[in-house]
């Protein structure tokens, strides 16, 4: 009797372990860093270090996952043409995070972090960090 309520309960704990196991989630990410690039900005040549990171949507399909260096590229294009040279560094921030939350529908959530380099008229580090996440749009089903 005391054998069968031991393996009983040696069944129920391995049971319960396997659906644990089961009903995790999975969080994937990824990073890059684009260092020592050059933009002119705010009347100077300006030395920048960009930390890109990024969460995939949940249960990313393989032809889905973008190549780092396409984003790469978009955000060195993006700064090589920016429009507004006199922008503060937070606003620069925002779009990229802006056009590669746009452009890549496999990123759930993406943040960047912008150092900027003292110059002869700016002698600090400067440093923003933007983080934007993808949202679901809300259900447009009327409630009765």
């Amino acid at each position: 009797m005391i054998k069968t309520r031991h393996l009983a309960g040696i069944f129920v704990l391995l049971l319960a372990c396997s659906c644990a196991a089961y009903s995790q989630s999975t969080v994937e990410e990824f990073s890059f860093v684009i260092k020592d690039f050059k933009m002119d900005h705010q009347t100077q040549t300006n030395n920048l270090n960009i930390s890109i990171s990024y969460r995939y949507v949940d249960n990313i399909q393989t032809p889905e996952y973008p190549d780092f260096r396409w984003l790469a590229k978009d955000v060195e294009t993006l700064l090589a043409n920016y429009p507004n040279k006199v922008d503060y560094w937070e606003i620069v921030n925002k779009r990229i995070t802006l056009m590669l939350l746009n452009k890549y529908s496999g990123i759930a959530s993406v943040t960047c972090d912008l150092q900027v380099d003292p110059t002869s008229l700016v002698p600090y580090t400067r440093t923003s960090r933007v983080t934007r996440a993808r949202t679901t749009p809300k259900s447009t089903r009327k409630r009765t």
